[in-house]
């Protein structure tokens, strides 16, 4: 009995400790969480940088710096978070499971708007071709999709690039039937017979909706309005104020991921890194990457120029923000000035 109440009296201490040790072993264990953004590092000096990114080949670079050991070699450490659906990636910052996140610079002013503001450090790429609004057979353009049912995403990019094609062809989102439809389900409602008359899409899956449904066309790309669709890695504000000299560095690896893959020697070896991570075959990935203009130094130069035109940024955003007071989606105007910040890149290039 002696012994009995001796292991006793050792198994109470043992049993509180790993209770107040249970909190902290759950939120390291969670199913889905990274272990990175503000929900368990913050972004603290010595953790990882956590950045979101998905399908879009503007992003599909940062493979290359993954892949080739880009990030350890500028002395950061980064941690890439893959989500396939890129709603969801947004969700995951929203949450603050991110330090940042790949993301259309127009679709941040509404994770802002609600809570989780960001600022764009650099410039990946403006949409150039690939993000496309594709009608069935027998729609051969903007003006005869009045009246007709159009499935997208709702209030993110290819609703901000259906407003503004409706826009330039004398119509409004009350001339269309706006149908919530996940971007990677489009090819099946396009193909659906009583489903949309026309959806909105990014490649790959654009290119996807082309090929599965026989006399589809695209209506309108956004080579119709280069420099609506800026790309941008966008960074929590926090994070960004703790954490820049990592953030100035993870800038640098951008460009040397584009010196990779724009050099002979390395671009046939880059692209089948990128098209490895979406499963595609390389030569398709490279035919459609003419359709993302990618950013080099000189671009973000240009593009991070302020102006209110479309070939800057401030101007895409601009487009944006007014996009989304139309819709209601917030009531007061964003400080688009707070979503861009020029000057890491002009550090890295002034160092270079």
């Amino acid at each position: 009995m002696h012994n009995r109440k001796r292991f006793a009296l050792l198994l109470v201490p043992c049993l509180l400790l790993g209770l107040a040790l249970l909190p902290f072993a759950a939120s390291g264990c969670k199913k889905g969480d990274s272990g990175g953004g503000k929900g368990s590092n913050g972004g603290k000096s010595g953790s990882a940088l956590t950045i979101g990114y998905s399908d879009w080949p503007g992003w599909l670079v940062w493979e290359i710096a993954n892949q080739k050991g880009f990030f350890k070699d500028a002395g950061v450490d980064v941690k890439l978070e893959w989500f396939d659906d890129y709603g969801k990636s947004i969700d995951a910052f929203a949450a603050k499971k991110l330090n940042a996140l790949l993301v259309v610079c127009g679709d941040s002013l509404t994770t802002g708007a609600k809570g989780q503001p960001s600022t764009a450090i650099v410039l990946t790429d403006f949409s150039n071709g690939n993000d496309k609004i594709i009608g069935k057979k027998g729609i051969d353009s903007i003006k005869e999709l009045k009246g007709k049912t159009v499935g997208l995403e709702v209030d993110l990019v290819e609703h901000i690039l259906l407003d503004y094609a409706l826009r330039k062809n004398g119509m409004t989102d009350a001339d269309v039937t706006i149908k919530p439809v996940a971007t990677p389900e489009t090819p099946q409602a396009l193909a659906a017979e009583k489903g949309v008359d026309a959806v909105g899409a990014w490649y790959p899956i654009s290119g996807q909706a082309l090929k599965q449904v026989a006399g589809s066309k695209a209506l309108y790309t956004s080579a119709d309005a280069p420099g609506l669709i800026y790309d941008a890695l966008h960074v929590d504000r926090e994070s960004l104020a703790t954490r820049r000299d990592d953030w100035k560095k993870v800038v640098g690896v951008w460009f040397r991921c584009l010196d990779f893959l724009n050099d002979k020697k390395t671009h046939d070896e880059a692209v089948g890194i990128m098209a490895k991570r979406i499963k595609v075959a390389a030569a398709d990935l490279a035919k459609n990457l003419e359709g993302t203009k990618l950013l080099d130094r000189d671009g973000n130069l240009k593009a991070l120029d302020k102006r209110e035109t479309l070939d800057s940024v401030y101007g895409s955003l601009k487009n944006a923000n007014d996009f989304y007071l139309r819709r209601k989606v917030y009531t007061n105007s964003q400080n688009i000035d707070r979503y861009v910040d020029a000057s890491l890149v002009q550090e890295v290039i002034a160092k270079k």
